[in-house]
């Protein structure tokens, strides 16, 4: 029997995809960087990450430097491609 997988929800979205399809942050103090296992967190789907006008009003709504949002967020996308290619 095939065990399900966990469905998470995009907060810029609110779309539901598989948990392995996500990107993972969190918030620490008030910079926003990868989820390293502690405290609590938030998911991003491809799609937003990618769309200008949905990372913009994140960088607004967690009050972040765009350049460094913009990097950190191409960064994941690049670790979540090579890692889905791997397996």
């Amino acid at each position: 029997m095939k065990k399900s997988q966990p469905i998470r929800m995009c907060i810029a979205c609110r779309s539901r995809h598989p948990q392995n399809t996500l990107i993972r942050l969190k918030l620490s103090g008030k910079e926003v960087v990868s989820f390293d296992g502690s405290g609590r967190s938030f998911y991003l789907c491809d799609v937003c990450v990618k769309n200008e006008k949905k990372v913009k009003g994140l960088v607004k709504r967690f009050k972040q430097d765009y350049e460094h949002f913009t990097k950190l967020l191409t960064g994941l996308t690049e670790e979540s491609a090579h890692a889905t290619s791997r397996t």
